[in-house]
């Protein structure tokens, strides 16, 4: 056996080599520590946020007194076309504070793998809606889960997301609300293009109302087509193309559904009409009970005329030259390719012969902000000024942001309003919106009603937010 000789040089480097190996795995894994976590929970990060606000909705004195009169139905004109059924309120001035309390953990598995859970206050009953109104005998809030995740992202640059997550799509507030989050599974490739650009491509599929006994589930597919890109020395501009289809969520009229003005049969998972713990205010409805019975829409079930199959296209462009205060630009425009006047007339069958249901489809908002991307440090700030015009049948009105005409779709109007740090991670904000409602007193043939009311309706916002 031959053996060979290692010379004590060489020995005394091997030493020190494993013994700073060890030394340094000794310190990540914090050997003997006594109060050390387990390496699961340290790859483990909390995050919240908390936002206390005080609304002031007023609405004008021209505002027609006749709406409250009929019991919300705003822009109902028979027993076949409606516009507004749930609006309750159009003269009365309303004062209120609301509360948002977020709080959320994320978990990294891995290299490629992460989990997220995060809980919220706000309604049940409404997609758009995370904020507790406050005032109720000081009875406790409601906690839901805001998302529940599980992420795969490979070096940024392919990524997965499955379970209920944030609004995977880039865009504006006029197509998603800034608390909005999705249920289903979104898939992204953002390939990088060097010199700074990057393109993105994004698609998903998102169940939104499902029936145990019917075939007819409710979904949305949606796909965008983007870059960003380094137009000029300090100069970035984001373009994106998105359509998005409102599967299965239009009306068909139906013939069987009760015979006589006590026998309504109001079905809960009847498959084809727009629940109103979900629907705002806006859209062209249509009653799909018809059953010839006169009540003056009392019993009626409502559902969407138009399809909604929206081709969204935004743009925005950032100057960066008095870093870290930007200046931010960005045009969106909406327009609803699904549509179709014969095809509303078809699926609402003899209800709508006499009516011409106008073709309102287009939604286009402006917007300029400048300050920081996000407050940090007292003395930090942001500002804004929009301008919106949104158009009846643009967007489906139960995904609108509840502040612009308090919720839903019909109108025009701008927003002001900046926020203003106090201390870290802490800010105070206002914020004025004031819209009102587009006329259709003239597009809608012989519909009678209150499609033409004048409806005025400004929004004062004063809030603190802070987060960590």
């Amino acid at each position: 056996v031959r053996v060979p000789y290692v010379p004590e040089s060489v020995k005394n480097e091997m030493r020190e080599q494993i013994k700073q190996e060890v030394l340094a795995q000794a310190h990540e894994e914090r050997w003997g520590d006594p109060g050390a976590l387990p390496a699961w929970m340290r790859s483990i990060s909390v995050e919240g946020d908390l936002r206390v606000r005080y609304q002031h909705d007023l609405f004008d004195r021209s505002n027609n007194s006749e709406v409250d009169a009929q019991g919300g139905f705003l822009g109902q004109a028979t027993n076949s076309l409606a516009w507004a059924p749930d609006l309750s309120n159009s003269t009365h001035d309303r004062d209120r504070m609301n509360l948002r309390a977020r709080f959320g953990i994320k978990s990294k598995l891995n290299d490629d793998f992460s989990a997220g859970i995060r809980l919220s206050t706000g309604n049940g009953d409404s997609p758009t809606a995370v904020s507790q109104t406050q005032g109720n005998y000081f009875n406790k809030y409601s906690t839901y889960f805001d998302q529940a995740y599980i992420k795969y992202n490979h070096e940024g640059e392919t990524s997965a997301v499955a379970g209920r997550f944030a609004n995977p799509f880039v865009g504006t507030d006029l197509t998603w609300p800034d608390d909005i989050n999705f249920d289903g599974l979104a898939v992204s490739y953002k390939p990088a293009l060097g010199a700074g650009h990057a393109a993105f491509l994004t698609m998903g599929a998102f169940p939104l109302q499902e029936f145990e006994t019917s075939r007819a589930d409710k979904w949305l597919y949606g796909a965008q087509v983007g870059a960003s890109l380094n137009i000029a020395p300090n100069v970035q501009f984001r373009a994106g193309l998105s359509y998005y289809d409102f599967h299965g969520v239009e009306g068909v009229s139906d013939t069987n559904i009760g015979s006589s003005s006590s026998s309504f049969d109001i079905r809960p998972n009847l498959s084809t009409q727009y629940p109103s713990k979900v629907r705002q205010k806006g859209n062209t409805l249509f009653r799909i009970n018809n059953n010839g019975v006169e009540d003056n829409g009392q019993n009626s079930i409502w559902g969407l005329a138009s399809k909604f199959r929206p081709v969204d296209l935004s743009a925005e462009v950032t100057f960066l030259h008095f870093f870290p205060v930007t200046v931010k630009a960005s045009l969106d425009f909406i327009k609803n390719i699904g549509f179709q006047e014969d095809d509303i007339h078809a699926r609402a069958g003899s209800v709508l012969n006499s009516y011409t249901v106008a073709k309102k489809t287009n939604a286009v908002q402006a917007k300029v902000a400048v300050g920081v991307d996000r407050i940090d440090r007292a003395g930090q700030w942001q500002s804004f000024l929009a301008y919106r015009r949104f158009e009846r049948d643009a967007w489906l009105d139960a995904f609108t942001d509840t502040t612009w005409h308090l919720g839903g779709t019909n109108y025009q109007g701008w927003s002001i309003g900046g926020q203003y740090g106090i201390a870290p991670r802490t800010s105070l904000g206002l914020r004025w919106t004031s819209t009102r409602n587009l006329s259709d007193a003239t597009l809608y043939g012989s519909a009678p009603g209150y499609s033409d009311a004048i409806l005025k309706i400004d929004v004062l916002q004063l809030e603190l937010n802070t987060r960590f």
